[in-house]
């Protein structure tokens, strides 16, 4: 790496950290993670290496130390500092607000930091417009869109949705040029991904509030259950809802009728503590 690394090219500081130290290397062959050790006084020899694979983080007496070995100046040591802080909240609602923190920042410094997977995942219209397109009386028509769904988003979201679903790939056209499903996917791995996951579950369970509240039971079914587990059982049963969502996946999938569908429905599943944790 010739050039010192950007740091508001990253919404990860610890791949930030591993370039920068791959261009401080570029520029001094004898430059090592001892050498860093013995620049900030840390005890540990290869404490860079360690939080560079999330072995260890970075305490808020460190910062200043990293901000003035990295050469950061004011606004970059300000961001620098909110992306340790972002990644290393374990309170998701928090996570959320530092996450919009990192994204607005972002944008006063010209780079936006929502990709077009981002916006998908936060936007959960995009997922139901992706579905919308295999019923059987479905128009690539905003408006009839916009109205198929309560009006709970607008013509203009869904004509975004709709550039953006294609720009993705996880919508195409068949050679009559109507649209349909790919086999392109998305998923969640990165930090990023993972607050965009929690805002689109956000979304859907707000959905599904309003549902249980406003349509009538032979529409909607809504069931709970409450009951005991010993802690080594929740993979158990975790791996059981998988069996039933892939069940469910393989039942739609493989149905003799294949055309005819009129009606969009969202499925959630949950599974979550009630009570506080054995000690360990």
């Amino acid at each position: 790496m010739k050039t010192k690394p950007n740091i508001f090219l990253y919404d990860d500081y610890r791949q930030y950290l591993k370039d920068w130290f791959a261009w401080k290397k570029a520029s001094d062959q004898g430059y090592s993670y001892r050498e860093f050790s013995k620049e900030t006084g840390f005890k540990s020899p290869n404490q860079l290496l360690l939080v560079i694979q999330d072995k260890r983080g970075i305490s808020q007496q460190s910062l200043t130390i990293y901000s003035k070995i990295l050469g950061l100046k004011h606004a970059e040591r300000k961001y620098f500092h909110l992306l340790v802080e972002f990644s290393q909240e374990k309170n998701l609602t928090k996570k959320k607000k530092l996450f919009k923190d990192v994204s607005e920042y972002r944008k006063k410094k010209g780079h936006h930091l929502q990709s077009k997977e981002y916006e998908y995942l936060t936007n959960w219209y995009y997922a139901a417009i992706r579905e919308m397109v295999t019923l059987k009386d479905f128009q690539e028509d905003p408006h009839w869109i916009s109205k198929k769904l309560h009006n709970m988003v607008t013509p203009a979201q869904a004509r975004q949705a709709i550039e953006t679903l294609l720009e993705i790939q996880l919508l195409g056209r068949d050679k009559n040029g109507k649209l349909c499903h790919t086999d392109q996917y998305i998923t969640t791995g990165n930090e990023t991904q993972e607050i965009a996951a929690f805002l689109y579950h956000e979304q859907m369970s707000q959905i599904t509030l309003e549902a249980l509240k406003s349509k009538d039971t032979s529409r909607r079914n809504i069931t709970a259950l409450t009951f005991s587990v010993r802690k080594e059982d929740y993979d158990s049963i975790v791996g059981e809802l998988n069996k039933l969502r892939k069940r469910i996946i393989n039942f739609v999938q493989h149905r003799l009728v294949q055309d005819e569908d009129d009606m969009l429905y969202q499925l959630n599943l949950q599974f979550v503590p009630l009570s506080v944790p054995p000690k360990e």
